[in-house]
């Protein structure tokens, strides 16, 4: 629950004004206390020019009847409580009312002359104070003689009594005072604080973003005050406010209109890069191919010219076997004709075969790559498949390629993606790990599988990669040889084939001048594509 200023303004200022009021009040009472404590000493003063003749008479004539008359009348005086005498021994002479006796008590004394201490405590307001006069008796010859002294004792309650009127005028007055500016301030304040403090309260509270009002702030009982300040400054706010609203309209607009044309010019860029992007990876293809078909050409070249020259020198060995045959054939020339036979088939047969498995490599690694399909197939035979097929490169090369792979490795997975994997890290490992080398050793390493994933290590004693390239590699158009031809899509590539294809994952350490390791993961059983899987060329 909110808490009005206004009212804790009017309580803090006449709490102020109340303990202003309390400490005036209270000085002014102890001030007509003061005065009229000093009148009635002054008038107590007066009465020993009154009745100290007298009493010195009384007492110089020993005349008990004119002493108590005397200290009677003066009881009845309105500011006496009590009058003692005693003489020049300080023997009580006579006293009346209330004195005190030589140990300073409170003592009343009796129609005897007697004292007697009281029958009730007077309180706070009992408390006397005297005043003592000496008794002083002028002789024939005018000399003075002291023969006692007498004292006139008053206290509180008489001058209460004597300023008990004025004290209830303070009072009054002080209340009356006070009342009339509480409601003057509270009038006052309610109407030119309260109210105006209000009204800003409620226009300010249902400012929001989407209401700002229909008009600007106007106090009700305004004039030139820091209140009117204030909703001038609430005014200029809002009209600040509502023009950065209207030029952010505007911003919106213009950035809307932007942002669609920077997603289509985006959307284009994009296309535009993987078009080009298919085109390397298309380029990359076909020279892989043509390098491929060149090797294969190359390895057959030999076992099909073996096969030539046997071939023509067998069909030469026929013909000299006929005219022999129209001569007269002998047993011998006839035994020689048929090793000389056996020794060409069995080399035509040698090298037939030789062409017709570097084909079948071939043909299925094509089939593979071209078709992309799934199937069934021993991952071990796979990978050296592919490997028969770089072998015609290889061999151009002085670097010891060795393959190590678990025997019977069933897979249901996609061969061709697989052996592209494998030939684009094997060419990775020629181009860049073993550049402007002589010698190096790379190894393709396929363990049993402990569950139901394959593992496939290829590691090479190359450059190894740089730490800073290290979380590159695999980026489209990431190389370092870029101005050898090189696009920078072959890891990619092949990052792409494994995670998405395959479903596995890669992983590569390198150290510089150690060499780099690829482990690659791949489930034995792939995971089903609702559609035929698009295979990146490289």
């Amino acid at each position: 629950m909110t808490r009005s200023i206004a009212t804790r303004l009017l309580r803090i200022i006449f709490g102020c004004y109340f303990i202003v009021t309390v400490v005036v009040t209270v000085i002014q009472l102890a001030a007509e206390y003061r005065h009229t404590r000093t009148r009635v000493e002054s008038e107590i003063e007066a009465m020993q020019q009154t009745f100290g003749p007298g009493i010195a008479d009384a007492m110089w004539r020993f005349n008990d009847d004119i002493m108590r008359g005397i200290l009677a009348g003066m009881k009845e005086l309105p500011i006496v409580v009590g009058i003692k005498v005693v003489d020049d021994q300080g023997k009580l002479v006579r006293a009346v009312g209330t004195v005190l006796d030589e140990q300073g008590r409170h003592m009343q004394a009796q129609a005897d002359g007697r004292l007697a201490p009281p029958l009730r405590d007077d309180g706070l307001f009992g408390q006397v104070f005297s005043r003592e006069f000496p008794i002083s008796y002028k002789l024939e010859n005018g000399t003075p003689q002291d023969i006692g002294k007498w004292t006139v004792y008053s206290n509180r309650r008489i001058i209460l009594s004597q300023v008990e009127y004025g004290f209830i005028l303070i009072l009054v007055n002080s209340v009356i005072k006070t009342l009339a500016l509480w409601f003057i301030f509270v009038l006052v304040v309610r109407h030119w604080l309260g109210k105006p403090l209000q009204q800003l309260s409620d226009y300010v509270g249902n400012l929001n973003i989407d209401n700002l009002g229909s008009k600007p702030l106007k106090l009700e009982h305004g004039g030139n005050t820091e209140l009117d300040l204030l909703a001038n400054k609430i005014n200029e706010m809002r009209e600040n406010i509502l023009t950065g609203l209207s030029e952010r309209a505007v911003l919106y607009e213009e950035l809307a209109v932007l942002n669609e044309s920077l997603e289509r010019r985006v959307a284009e860029r994009t296309e535009a890069v993987r078009h080009a992007q298919d085109e390397l990876a298309r380029s990359e293809r076909l020279a892989a191919l043509g390098s491929m078909v060149a090797g294969i050409a190359h390895e057959l070249n030999t076992p099909i010219g073996n096969s030539l020259v046997a071939a023509s020198t067998l069909n030469d060995k026929i013909h000299a076997l006929g005219q022999r045959f129209e001569d007269g054939l002998r047993r011998s020339d006839m035994q020689q004709f048929l090793d000389e036979a056996d020794s060409i088939g069995v080399l035509l047969t040698r090298n037939i075969e030789r062409s017709a498995s570097l084909v079948s490599s071939f043909k299925q690694v094509a089939v593979d790559r071209t078709s992309s399909q799934r199937r069934r197939f021993d991952l071990g035979a796979v990978i050296q498949e592919n490997m028969n097929t770089l072998s015609p490169v290889l061999r151009k090369t002085p670097y010891e390629v060795t393959v190590e792979v678990a025997t019977l490795v069933a897979m249901d997975s996609y061969p061709g993606p697989l052996g592209q994997v494998v030939a684009a890290l094997v060419n990775n490992a020629i181009m860049h790990g073993f550049h402007n080398r002589d010698h190096g050793r790379l190894s393709i390493t396929v363990p049993v599988p402990a569950g139901d994933h394959a593992e496939i290590v290829i590691s090479d004693d190359g450059a190894g990669i740089a730490s800073g390239h290290l979380n590159r590699i695999f980026d489209p158009f990431f190389t370092t040889r870029m101005s050898e031809g090189s696009s920078g899509l072959g890891l990619n590539i092949v990052h792409n084939i494994v995670t998405t294809i395959l479903g596995g994952k890669i992983h590569v350490d390198s150290m510089p001048g150690v060499g780099t390791t690829f482990r690659i993961t791949i489930p034995l059983d792939a995971p089903m594509h609702h559609e035929e899987p698009i295979i990146p060329r490289a």
